[in-house]
């Protein structure tokens, strides 16, 4: 489930800037260093160890806005943990009604949803309780559940429906109806005045967030399925991608398309996503694996494409000013690129076993959270790129560690809808 009026730096222009560079960050981003838990004093819980990887199945994540804390699922029941230290954090949430498809935080961080084969529900973050009744409606499994900027909440599922919700009330707002298959999910503009759903039966459409009034027609994805979805920053496109090697672009206030498709390489293009700093597009070719970053504005490409994963890229995620590009592949690592240069920053990050499948990046660009194939959640330390007196930005050496068992290791490796 983005080139730029910014100067480019020093580094990127001299060859000797770009080999120093390469030279410090090999060993700089690493697993959070496990800290062993201090005793707990009388009338406090026990706390929990720091953690470089918490249960987590299915590749759900959910990251409060804040990036304080993140969600995942185990065990029955959706768990939360300190971004800064990988402990256990609040309540878990447990109770839930079969298996888990989606968790989403709102946009205050106050609500957490949760979406499974019996519905949908909001709970405290803090307690563990809920917070109001179940929301009924949907008939079967509901797939995706997403919260707007502006406060209203849409959820999807199975039954071929989109609801609007208000989440403080409880209270249904709006339904579409009408699909002949189920919809695998919604996203929001990040203004909140857009809607968009991608369907099993190769359709995506969109809708006044507000009213569910559908804008335009509906748009189909020939050859399916629907790989990917994405509103760009300003609201002012929406990309799609399918079964081969396209991206098209429509307007959301009209729902017309939105000048040239790009040919992304070798399709399957698995993954997009836009860049919030800048006006880039990153997307993924999955027949030759590698990613690819475009002007948004040209439709052109921003260098040459992202060459090193062996296997497809399903997840991918720029850092906060769109100089970082965090990916994740069925090969079972991650990979981080310098989106000026196309260079790979530092060696790859391995330690899932299987395919990843999500990531995601804290506000601060200072933490890295990825999940895949293996139930496993794994957060990774980025630190800063701009130290005191290293010239170009870049990252001074440093050791990282890993826990295996009662030992520690140290670990080479560098650490994310």
């Amino acid at each position: 489930m983005v080139t730029n009026t910014e100067c480019q730096d020093a580094g990127r222009k001299s060859p000797a800037g770009v080999a120093l560079v390469l030279a410090l960050l090999p060993a700089m981003i690493g697993l959070i260093a496990v800290i062993a838990p201090r005793s707990a004093q009388a009338g406090e819980p026990a706390r929990s160890p720091s953690r470089t990887a918490v249960p987590g199945v299915g590749g759900l994540i959910a990251l409060r806005p804040d990036g304080s804390v993140f969600a995942t699922v185990s065990g029955g029941m959706v768990r939360q943990w300190n971004t800064a230290t990988g402990r256990w954090f609040g309540k878990p949430v447990s109770g839930l009604g079969g298996t888990v498809h989606a968790i989403e935080f709102s946009s205050d961080g106050r609500q957490l949803a949760v979406a499974d084969d019996g519905g949908v529900s909001l709970w405290d973050p803090a307690t563990g309780q809920p917070a109001g009744p179940p929301l009924t409606g949907h008939v079967g499994p509901v797939r995706s559940v997403v919260f707007s900027s502006t406060g209203r909440m849409a959820t999807a599922g199975d039954d071929g429906t989109v609801r609007l919700w208000d989440p403080v009330t409880g209270r249904l707002l709006h339904t579409a109806t009408g699909r002949p298959g189920g919809v695998r999910s919604v996203v929001f503009s990040r203004d909140g005045r857009r809607l968009a759903a991608a369907g099993t039966d190769n359709t995506v459409r969109l809708w006044e967030a507000d009213t569910l009034r559908p804008v335009g027609e509906t748009l189909t994805v020939r050859p399916g399925p629907v790989n990917a979805i994405s509103f760009s920053p300003d609201g002012r496109l929406l990309a799609v991608s399918g079964g081969n090697d396209v991206v098209r672009f429509w307007s959301p206030a009209t729902g017309e398309p939105a000048g040239a498709p790009i040919v992304a390489g070798s399709g399957p293009v698995y993954a997009l996503t836009f860049s919030r700093g800048r006006k880039l597009l990153a997307t993924s070719s999955g027949g030759d694996h590698t990613v690819r970053l475009w002007n948004t504005v040209t439709r052109s490409p921003a260098g040459a494409p992202l060459v090193g994963h062996t296997a497809p890229v399903r997840a991918l995620r720029f850092g906060p000013n769109g100089r970082l590009l965090a990916t994740g592949s069925d090969d079972g690592t991650v990979r981080l690129w310098d989106t000026d240069t196309g260079i790979p920053e530092g060696a790859p990050l391995t330690g899932h076993r299987g395919q990843v499948w999500s990531l995601r990046i804290t506000r601060d660009g200072g933490r890295l959270i990825t999940a895949g194939a293996d139930d496993r959640v794994r957060l990774w330390s980025i630190p800063p790129r701009n130290p005191a007196g290293a010239g170009r930005p870049g990252r001074p050496p440093a050791r990282s560690w890993s826990q295996a068992g009662a030992q520690h290791e140290q670990a080479a490796a560098d650490e994310f809808r």
